[in-house]
């Protein structure tokens, strides 16, 4: 007997010991949003990052593969957690590692490459994934030209599969994000809102904005900047979701008291906490382990469980 991702979404909260109903007890509820392209639906997380020299990549190393991206990776070298199965990739790049155990060369893909996206998004289609949000680091920088790229695959991609996709702005270490965002969305990123493949919610094109609310060096802003971009975006017309620490609610671990901010939660349309590297161990989750949509001006309307 299959199961169905109702089924799955359901198990997830049981997991936490909240049921649904449960979970909505825990704030005020109005009206829910409806149904689109991002609540009640399954969406992950796309980097795209990675490269490998000869691929036709502008940035032309071995991107996200090695600690050092001129050098092939090997057993010194390397900043991979698990080997990717290849199986389905026309393309594969030779690295300095020895032969599989079957004898075969130890090659890597390469996210440039067109039938990588392809077949990404063709395993969305067959298993029920419904939306990617394709993650953008700083663009002003030497990624820029192949994060750019990086969309136009993503776009064709998702037409082609049926799929959808939104921009998820990363401004880890983006030290002139509160200006820069403006810049690229309005020069760059809004044109992708035209295609039939973007997603909408609430009859709004949505984008996300991840690193807000954290505790540490590489994300060191104030409210005040971040209010400023979340409301630019809303006044663009756009739906906004808010990438926010594990630790939002309680306010602790990674999380700063600016997260629990009394106008935070009216903000952002949705907020979605991130579970990146914390299921290393069954303690190392948080409770609930939800991604909570909120339609202003009150919260959790709606929560999905939602694996990275």
């Amino acid at each position: 007997m299959s199961l169905t991702r109702r089924q799955v979404l359901a198990s997830g909260l049981a997991a936490t010991g909240l049921g649904a109903a449960g979970y909505l007890s825990m704030g005020t509820a109005e009206a829910a949003s409806a149904p689109g392209d991002v609540v009640g639906k399954i969406a992950v997380g796309y980097q795209g990052w990675f490269a490998c020299p000869g691929d036709g990549a502008p940035i032309n190393q071995w991107w996200h593969w090695s600690r050092n991206g001129g050098q092939a990776p090997s057993a010194g070298n390397t900043t991979i957690v698990s080997w990717p199965d290849m199986r389905e990739f026309t393309k594969g790049y030779p690295t300095a590692y020895a032969n599989l155990g079957n004898g075969q060369p130890a090659r890597l893909f390469s996210s440039y490459d067109q039938q990588t996206v392809d077949t990404h998004f063709k395993w969305m289609q067959q298993y029920g994934v419904d939306t990617a949000a394709l993650q953008r680091f700083n663009p002003f920088g030497g990624e820029g030209p192949t994060r750019d790229a990086m969309t136009v695959k993503v776009r064709q991609a998702a037409e082609a599969t049926g799929r959808k996709f939104y921009i998820m702005y990363d401004v880890s270490g983006w030290t002139n994000m509160q200006s820069e965002l403006k810049t690229d969305w309005s020069a760059k990123m809004s044109a992708y809102t035209s295609s039939p493949a973007y997603a909408r919610q609430n009859g709004k094109p949505v984008v996300c904005i991840w690193g807000f609310g954290f505790s540490d060096d590489g994300r060191p802003f104030t409210p005040g900047p971040c209010l400023d971009v979340i409301n630019w975006f809303k006044a663009q017309g756009c739906y906004v979701i808010g990438g926010v620490p594990t630790w939002w609610r309680p306010c602790s671990t990674s999380s700063t008291r600016a997260t629990r901010s009394p106008r935070r939660p009216r903000t952002p349309r949705c907020s979605r906490p991130t579970s990146a590297t914390r299921p290393s161990t069954p303690t190392a989750w948080p409770a609930p382990r939800t991604t909570t949509c909120a339609s202003p001006p009150t919260a959790a309307a709606c929560s999905r469980a939602r694996p990275r």
